[in-house]
């Protein structure tokens, strides 16, 4: 199973298969592991007023949250 990930420095991103996750945090420091949402789970967010971010607070759609990362609309542009 492939790693996903989310960093601010380079937004949603999928390890390619034997990718080292110590190797790629070393050069991305604020990179952590999280699942992806589906479009389904972004639709429902949306209708919803709000949304979660890749490390699971919950924000206004275009926020960001206490530890600054950015609402998962808001980091796959979609807002």
């Amino acid at each position: 199973m492939k790693t996903q990930v989310y960093s601010k420095e380079r937004g949603a991103k999928v390890l390619k298969d034997g990718a080292n996750f110590d190797a790629y945090r070393a050069k991305y420091p604020s990179v952590i592991i999280c699942k992806h949402p589906t479009m389904a789970k972004l639709e429902k967010w949306s209708s919803d007023c709000g949304c979660k971010t890749p490390d699971g607070c919950w924000v206004e759609p275009d926020g960001e949250c206490e530890h600054g990362y950015p609402s998962w609309l808001s980091a796959l542009g979609m807002i």
